[in-house]
């Protein structure tokens, strides 16, 4: 048994729940593709670094998420601080190195800067990770940044208010300016999101991935809505909940 099973049963402990409880209003209606991703620090583990991304790993996660950003020369690294120093971060190369030992978890790369994009690419390349990685944190004055210093496929980042998620002109001009930038798909605060935006995405053939949802309500409330991914620190207790519904 693995030295991190302990940990991860300790987490899921802490989050029991009973099948009779409410249930969500879509299980027959997530799209098959549908994906978890552990966000950086699932199951009580320090948020980048090499432990939390092969506890991620080990458990069988759909997607890992980590965050990414470049020391002063250039050297990609997982942290969240957007201009680390030359001794700040967990090497981008240690993180791949942990995910590549599974042959199906892909890799949310949410990054907090784009100084330094080639040499992601060129890690990344030189993993064999080419199709199993993508980029979130991108807002749409990042998008022509990325475009030319990356060949990784992105979501466009909005952070909806419940007004704007509701307002269908909103939802016509992202929707549509996701599309024009190229994007995968839209990544957004489950929060200000509703079922006419991911339904309008969905139907001019974009993703949607929600952030992030850690209690139980906030798992149903972001299931309800039927996007193609949810990220969580909890991954263990999102599924339970989904094999409840």
């Amino acid at each position: 048994m693995k030295l991190l099973l302990p940990r991860i049963l300790c987490a899921a402990s802490d989050f029991k729940m009973n099948c009779s409880s409410k249930k969500y209003s879509c299980s027959d209606k997530l799209p098959e593709s549908f994906t978890i991703t552990c966000h950086a620090g699932s199951f009580r583990t320090r948020a980048n670094s090499v432990y939390s991304v092969r506890a991620a790993v080990e458990w069988g996660a759909d997607i890992v998420e980590f965050d990414v950003s470049f020391r002063p020369d250039g050297t990609p690294v997982i942290i969240h601080n957007p201009s680390p120093s030359m001794d700040e971060g967990v090497l981008l190369e240690k993180a791949l190195d942990e995910v590549a030992k599974s042959d199906r978890c892909k890799i949310n790369l949410d990054i907090k800067s784009t100084a330094n994009l080639p040499a992601v690419d060129k890690l990344v390349c030189l993993k064999g990770l080419e199709k199993r990685v993508f980029y979130t944190g991108v807002f749409e004055d990042w998008v022509d940044t990325v475009r030319k210093n990356s060949s990784i496929p992105y979501y466009v980042n909005y952070n909806p208010s419940e007004e704007e998620g509701a307002d269908p002109e909103y939802i016509k001009g992202i929707v549509n300016k996701a599309i024009e930038l190229g994007a995968m798909g839209i990544n957004s605060n489950f929060r200000g999101v509703s079922q006419q935006m991911v339904d309008a995405a969905h139907k001019s053939g974009l993703l949607v991935s929600l952030w992030t949802a850690n209690s139980i309500p906030d798992m149903l409330t972001a299931l309800a809505l039927c996007p193609d991914n949810i990220t969580t620190k909890k991954p263990n207790v999102l599924k339970n909940l989904m094999a409840c519904g």
